[in-house]
């Protein structure tokens, strides 16, 4: 691909070298693609958001349905503001003052990139109803994926990944990392691990006065060993491809091998037993069984095998 240098460090990208970009990873007409991308990365895209849709839309066609997350942690209860700025605000009056979540208008948090907010202002995209972890979805599968969010157990098989994991869908990583990959919480719900803990959390919901707030189990989940993961991934032979554009690293990956190395993964390398747990959580408790809902069907046939952690038997 040829590059047209702005200035040091600087990438000028065109809808047409994404398009390309997207043809090398293997997307084609009529997938499902979960969507993760950092317009930053690139350099400087030529006509910014609306030329990676544009990208995007064309690489899946009018049969293909695009995803992505569209979460709102800015309607979290005040209880979980962790700024030590905020530490003489009255935590009730503010509670009460919340928004209450509107899929049609409340707008994607800007620590989402610019893209989910564009797919979601788009006429005819669907978004799901979980007032802080919502996906938004555009084309012919957007209704299945978004019709049902519990609030419970949010990132499990019951949500929207669930339904990604049904239609084996592709995740595309543009310009981002691992640590920003959601599918992958789908194992943290799937397998028990040391130190993996559920508890109450806060959720708001539109009440007679005003907002009111409800609390529902839910798994702690965890990034932070994300990347550790995808590394492994890649290092093991997992399915992906992978391509540059401007100064972005572009990943596809298939959702359903990339969940069961993940569920495989865990048990053997993650130990959380010493954590605690952050601001707003109440009656936390190991949840080393089964959660109650319906586990995923892993192991669907040959999958590249973590390597054990120095100690751990194979």
């Amino acid at each position: 691909m040829t590059r047209h240098e702005t200035g040091p460090g600087r990438t000028v990208v065109t809808r047409r070298q994404l398009a390309d970009a997207l043809a090398a990873l293997g997307v084609r007409p009529g997938g499902v693609a979960i969507v993760h991308s950092s317009l930053r990365a690139f350099g400087f895209v030529v006509g910014g958001a609306q030329a990676v849709y544009e990208a995007l839309r064309e690489a899946v066609g009018p049969d293909g349905t695009l995803v992505m997350p569209a979460f709102t942690p800015q309607l979290c209860h005040p209880a979980t503001w962790r700024a030590a700025d905020l530490a003489r605000t009255d935590l009730s009056a503010a509670a009460a003052a919340m928004p209450v979540f509107d899929p049609l208008r409340t707008p994607v948090s800007r620590t989402m990139g610019v893209l989910p907010e564009l797919l979601r202002a788009l006429p005819g995209s669907l978004r799901s109803p979980h007032p802080q972890v919502s996906f938004v979805a555009e084309g012919p599968r957007a209704r299945e994926i978004t019709r049902s969010h519990p609030d419970a157990y949010r990132l499990s098989s019951q949500s929207p990944l669930g339904e990604l994991w049904r239609l084996d869908a592709t995740v595309l990583m543009l310009g981002t990392g691992w640590d920003k990959c959601t599918a992958l919480h789908l194992a943290e719900y799937a397998v028990a691990y040391p130190g993996r803990r559920a508890g109450l959390w806060p959720l708001p919901g539109p009440g007679p006065a005003g907002t009111r707030w409800h609390e529902v189990p839910e798994l702690l989940v965890w990034e932070g060993d994300f990347d550790r993961v995808g590394a492994e991934y890649e290092a093991c032979g997992g399915p992906l491809a992978r391509t540059a554009v401007g100064t972005a690293v572009c990943r596809a990956v298939p959702l359903r091998p990339l969940v069961d190395f993940a569920a495989g993964w865990l048990p053997g390398h993650r130990d959380l037993r010493r954590g605690v747990a952050p601001p707003g959580w109440r009656e936390v408790v190991d949840a080393d069984g089964p959660l109650p809902l319906p586990r995923l069907v892993l192991d669907r046939g040959p999958q590249p095998r973590p390597q054990p952690a120095p100690g751990v038997p194979a």
